[in-house]
């Protein structure tokens, strides 16, 4: 690049380079100046995300003028290359200057006041930094400090004499958390929305840097760096530096205290003690008052520190002489608990750790009920024989007893329990947990003293799924955890052997899901707030304990993972990954005695394809229904496939495709040939596509920065835009039949609602009262049809467009499939709560009556679209051959010291 033109900028050399682009030094041919360019690298042009953050960067900064904050000149595009023309400032970054043993008193005190200047003007403009960092800090030769980089910022609104934080960005990267981990607030940390609060704890671990020389938070690793910042405190400065005046050092512990609430209020109060203070060092007083009087207490602390660590290096030393030879630890063996064919899932062992109980859908695959069997040879023994689905099976720690789910559909559950050899079962309570396929179990767990159950229970439409606690013999039930409104709700509770930690998974949108940590009460109701202790962002299921309680065993991304508590603080570390055990691993279980682990291995359905099936002729027979046609593979594929739609002309179909490894939409032709890539945004998720009316365009979502957001783009796969820019869940987008309106469903007001956006862009317009989830607008424009995701009944509603009263339809539809054509609604539901056939079926406006279409005993997910010549309907079942077995684990390193 050195020597070439954009626009009148000729760049001279480079100066850095970063995350976000390469800076240069260039000379500005029109004002005859010295400027310094920042260039998206051309690789990342087509990345939305980064594009859309180095915009940003510009809006944010350019609106503040002052003398400790860079000046931004312009933002442009020249011959495809996006760049920033900025001031160009001469001089060292904060955290090239910072030396081992950090800065002098009076220099440190001369930047952190100017720096506290800078923020105070971005503050009072509503911008929060969200990235001040001693890199993005310049100092110039003459010690005139400018804050660089607003690429992450946030913008705060005055609405009706109200603070309003809005997110103009919502800046993670794909499954991570926007910032700098050693610098980053604990609100940022957990993904809370963040205010000036939050600038002021990053500025108080960029002030301790700058004093003393080390980080505030460091760990080996980011995630153990995150978990110092929402659970450590730092080593005191007077520890680490001689000198240090305590006015300053509790400036500094007041701007990192955990709890925004009890940190300084704002960066104005900040700089003026700043100010103080350095015209009492620069005067001489402030030295002064603390000189002659801190060698000797630093003398005596490491004389201690000495006498101690010699002492532990004496015990150890005693123990290791004196400690019992112990034998090598046997290598881990695996084997499979039964050779079943089928599904074998949710293991749970027996207190002695001999037997396993565990759900299987038997020899034919007809049904699944709950068995127990003995690790080694033998037959497994059937305990429950029930007509519907039981699983989930949980041994009480007396041995005496098994607690599992029996399933009585679209969400109704039972709560049983069974004699661990056999014999009458008792019914404890009914409960609704929501068909949430992206939050898998265990949704029971058993009290210490096998007198009380964990579960998981949503008791009304309007609040998340939680934990509840029952007591069995008085039937007393009350709620244990409380997640926040606008989130799926908690499940999977995994209570520790001593009954003092609850862990659980938290589900706060459609897929991100993440272990949280309760203490609890000796009477089970908690101590505190739930932390998060995993940032994976995605789906994982729960956990077990080891029987010490000092670890954790859970799965994420098909494999077994680990988190070590600290033995002193009890704080988590940051999760491993156990690679020598579990390929392909979920739901694991440790026995009492910690020798043994269990695992649902699993092949795995097929892949899910997308399927075609023939409608009937209904005008040929008179209402009565014709031949139908039988289902085939529409578009074979070794990798998931689904959200299929027809273009408004039923010449092409849009779907989702994970064929090139992540999630993207495609195209192709009406007979499922041609297959075209659309989208190439490498997201957690990209999906259910939808055509505009004119076939132009389509629209869908993606999680290219952790939150499901609205997008559309041409069919030809250009001109992406993304219409909605928020950090809520906004998901299941639709077209209005003129175009001119998107539909979707969104929990921006605490539960899921259908919204409208218009489709070139603007502020979502709320559409429904009483819930939401999958809508579609009737071929005349008069109607939105709509499922509610919390309602027990999964019925389908519709409403005036304009908006009205809401009636319900249908009851037991599946909440994403359907369609609506001017003749009638094809919808796919279950026939009863015991079976697990699911119906495609014809309700028509003509008559008002139901016809069967077609019959599917497979797996289903999202995908349901008729042909406009209502020939054809797509679906997206899953392929046939799938199995799963329990796995044993022999040898078991407890201390996980072969890992």
């Amino acid at each position: 690049m050195i020597d070439r033109w954009l626009s009148h900028y000729r760049i001279l050399d480079e100066l850095g380079k970063g995350g976000m682009g390469v800076v240069y030094k260039a000379h500005d041919d029109h004002l005859d100046r010295f400027v310094a360019l920042k260039l998206l690298p051309p690789e990342r042009l087509t990345d939305l995300v980064r594009r859309h953050r180095f915009v940003q960067e510009a809006k944010s900064a350019s609106a503040l003028n002052h003398p400790n904050i860079i000046h931004i000149y312009d933002v442009a595009e020249w011959e495809g290359t996006l760049f920033l023309a900025m001031e160009f400032v001469p001089g060292k970054t904060l955290s090239e200057l910072i030396g081992r043993k950090g800065l002098p008193l009076k220099q440190a005190l001369k930047y952190a006041a100017q720096i506290a200047d800078g923020l105070a003007k971005a503050h009072s403009a509503g911008i929060v930094h969200r990235d001040l960092k001693p890199s993005n800090i310049m100092v110039t030769g003459d010690g005139l400090v400018k804050i660089l980089d607003f690429g992450l910022a946030k913008l705060t609104e005055v609405v009706d004499g109200e603070e309003e934080t809005r997110t103009l960005e919502s800046l993670t990267e794909t499954g991570m958390i926007v910032g700098t981990a050693s610098y980053m607030s604990p609100e940022q940390a957990q993904g809370y929305a963040v205010d000036a609060r939050s600038d002021i704890f990053s500025f108080g671990a960029v002030l301790y840097e700058m004093l003393s020389g080390r980080k505030a938070f460091h760990g080996k690793s980011s995630m153990e760096t995150l978990a110092q910042v929402l659970y450590q405190e730092p080593v005191p400065l007077q520890e680490i530096v001689q000198g240090v005046p305590s006015e300053l050092e509790k400036l500094v512990a007041r701007c990192l205290r955990k709890d925004p609430e009890r940190r300084l209020r704002s960066v104005a109060d900040l700089k003026v003690a700043l100010q103080e203070l350095k015209e009492e060092s620069d005067s001489g007083r402030l030295a002064a008052a603390t000189a002659g009087a801190r060698p000797v207490a630093v003398s005596r602390r490491k004389w201690w520190i000495a006498a101690a660590v010699i002492l532990v290096f004496s015990a150890g030393l005693l123990w290791f002489l004196q400690r019992p030879t112990r034998m090598r630890q046997p290598s881990p063996k695996e084997i499979p608990l039964t050779s079943n064919v089928g599904a074998e899932n949710s293991p749970t062992f027996s207190p002695d750790g001999n037997q396993i109980a565990f759900s299987w859908d038997g020899e034919k695959q007809d049904n699944t009920d709950i068995y127990v069997k003995l690790i080694g040879p033998g037959p497994p023994l059937r305990l429950t024989t029930d007509a519907a689905s039981d699983v989930w099976p949980v041994w009480s720690p007396d041995g005496q007893t098994i607690a599992f789910l029996r399933d009585f559909g679209v969400g109704k559950y039972g709560v049983f329990l069974v004699p661990a050899l056999g014999g009458p079962e008792r019914k404890l309570l009914d409960i609704f947990i929501p068909e949430d396929w992206w939050a898998p179990g265990p949704y029971l767990a058993w009290l210490p003293d096998s007198k009380g159950i964990l579960f998981t229970h949503k008791d009304s439409p309007t609040n998340p799924s939680s934990l509840f606690l029952l007591r069995i013999d008085s039937g007393e039930t009350r709620r244990v955890t409380m997640p926040p409104a606008g989130s799926v709700g908690d499940k999977a509770p995994a209570l520790s052997p001593d009954g003092s930690a609850l862990v659980f998974s938290r589900v706060t949108g459609i897929g991100p899901t993440d272990l949280y940590l309760l203490a609890t009460n000796p009477d089970f109701s908690s101590t505190g707030q739930a932390q998060r202790i995993t940032f994976f962002d995605w789906v994982g299921t729960g956990a077990t304990w080891t029987p010490s309680g000092r670890a954790l065993v859970f799965s994420y991304d098909n494999r077994l993972w680990r988190i070590n508590f600290s033995r002193w603080s009890k704080s988590p570390g940051h999760p491993e990954r156990i690679d020598s055990i579990g390929n392909g691993a979920s739901s694991p279980v440790i026995s009492r005695q910690g020798h043994r682990l269990a695992y649902v291995s699993s092949q795995g359905d097929g892949p899910l394809n997308i399927w075609r099936v023939g409608i009937p002729d209904w005008s040929m027979d008179r209402g009565k229904g014709g031949a139908v046609s039988a289902a085939t593979n529409l578009i074979p594929a070794t990798r998931e496939e689904f959200a299929p739609q027809y273009s408004p002309d039923g010449k092409k179909i849009v779907f989702e495709s994970a064929r090139t490894g992540n999630l993207e939409i495609w195209t192709c032709a009406s007979e499922g040939s041609n297959c075209v890539q659309v989208t190439s945004l490498g997201a957690q998720a990209t999906g259910t596509p939808q055509w505009s009316p004119d076939g132009q365009l389509i629209t869908f979502y993606s999680r290219v920065e952790g939150k499901a957001q609205i997008f559309v783009i041409k069919a030809e796969g250009t001109a992406l835009q993304r219409l909605t820019n928020d950090s809520w869940e906004n998901f299941f987008p639709a077209w209005s039949r003129d175009g001119r309106w998107i539909y979707f469903a969104s929990n921006r007001t605490g539960a899921d609602q259908i919204w409208k956006i218009s489709s070139g862009g603007g502020t979502p317009i709320r559409v429904t009262q009483n819930g939401g989830f999958r809508s579609v607008e009737s071929p005349d424009g008069k109607y939105l049809y709509f499922t509610r995701s919390k309602d027990p009944n999964a019925s389908l509603w519709k409403m005036p467009v304009e908006g009205g009263e809401e009636t319900r339809i249908l009851e037991a539809v599946v909440i994403h499939n359907f369609a609506v054509t001017p003749r009638g609604l094809y919808y796919m539901s279950q026939p009863d709560s015991r079976s697990k056939t699911l119906l495609i079926q014809f309700f028509s406006f003509a008559d008002q009556k139901t016809r069967l279409i077609a019959s599917i005993r497979q797996d289903v997910y999202h995908g349901f679209s008729v042909s406009p010549d209502e020939r054809w309907l797509l679906y997206a079942p899953s392929g046939p051959g799938g199995s799963s077995n329990v796995m044993v684990v022999e040898n078991f390193d407890i201390d996980g010291s072969g890992w």
